[in-house]
């Protein structure tokens, strides 16, 4: 097959799957959107239509199987993924997965080996990272930080504060996998792995805040999904991280990450400005970054590509993957438990 065809994709999720991924896979030419699921067939045939694919359907078997296709994105509640992905790989389907890969690490294994014995290409989407304002904080924590002392991440958002502002999905249910953990805070968790490596052991608690909503059609559902958390990391040869996210704030707040090293300090402030310096040295600033979403999953969908079509090394990784699901696994158990938890070896 010629390098330069596009890919032929689907995309499993009309929520997610139709705000950044369908949008973004539709513009670029390595990719060439074919089919989309959602569980309401008519949102389905919406979207379809919407971008002149050939395939819309509520049936994932039938998804999986429209013939000519080459890749799946999967954008479905967090609960369904490992049984989607697993499907994908056996039929042959290279796989790219929303973040986190799986309910838990032994989900997130068995789909990674699922993806070794098919041998397909296997990405998650921690897109963040890829972001300008963080891949540029990424870059000037390796130059000036050093061994971390103590790195803060804080997320302020009002998005959740009234039980009207937005309406009971599976995000608001633990069962399927939903709480603001799996929106942000396994990104976070994926940035303290890229910026530091190891983690020895973390303690953690969440809360719900707006404990009822309404569903779409009008009756009242207990929200059992976390909207706040704070999670303290103790770093593998020293240092602390704590990350904290509430969603039920106010008044919102840009990210804030402050990264105190041995050698230097890098902080990212609300505004998108990043200041950095070493030891002795007054900060330098520049700035305010970009950080779209769409740009970052346009990143990760090329990398995507040039796995499939060019051998390149799959980023970011199922191997990646494996160690974020190790650290969220950890702060699921931490809370549960209210002690320090060592993570999984991975």
């Amino acid at each position: 097959m010629p390098a330069t065809l596009p890919v032929k994709i689907a995309i499993a999720g009309g929520g997610y799957g139709a705000k950044v991924p369908l949008p973004v896979l539709t513009e670029l030419d390595e990719f060439e959107p074919v089919a989309v699921w959602s569980r309401r067939p008519e949102r389905a045939r919406e979207l379809a239509d919407e971008h002149d694919l050939q395939l819309a359907t509520a049936d994932i078997d039938e998804l999986l199987d429209h013939p000519g296709l080459e890749a799946v994105h999967i954008a479905t509640p967090v609960s369904t993924h490992a049984e989607i992905a697993i499907a994908a790989a056996r039929r042959g389907l290279h796989v790219l997965c929303e973040k986190p890969l799986a309910s838990d690490l032994a989900e997130a294994r068995a789909v990674a080996a699922a993806i070794g014995e098919a041998g397909v290409v296997g990405v998650v989407n921690y897109g963040r990272r890829f972001q300008q304002a963080r891949a540029r904080l990424l870059e000037r924590v390796a130059e000036v930080a050093g061994a971390p002392r103590m790195v803060s991440i804080s997320l302020v958002f009002d998005d959740h504060a009234e039980p009207g502002s937005r309406p009971f999905t599976w995000v608001q249910d633990a069962q399927l996998g939903g709480g603001r953990l799996q929106g942000y805070g396994v990104h976070d968790l994926d940035l303290l792995l890229a910026a530091f490596g190891e983690v020895d052991s973390i303690a953690a608690a969440t809360e719900v805040g707006v404990r009822e909503r309404e569903a779409p059609d009008g009756t009242p559902r207990t929200v059992t999904a976390e909207d706040a958390y704070v999670i303290l990391v103790r770093f593998r040869g020293g240092g602390f991280a704590q990350v904290s996210l509430t969603a039920t704030a106010r008044h919102k707040r840009g990210d804030v990450i402050e990264v105190h090293g041995a050698e230097g300090t890098v902080r990212l402030d609300a505004d998108k400005r990043l200041h950095w310096g070493r030891a002795g040295e007054a900060l330098q600033t520049e700035g305010p970054l970009a950080a779209s979403s769409k740009d970052a999953y346009a990143h990760v969908a090329r990398n995507f590509f040039a796995a499939i079509r060019d051998g390149a090394a799959p980023d970011p990784s199922f191997d990646e993957a494996l160690r974020v699901q190790a650290l969220l696994d950890a702060v699921h158990r931490a809370d549960r438990e209210r002690r320090w938890v060592e993570p999984e070896p991975v």
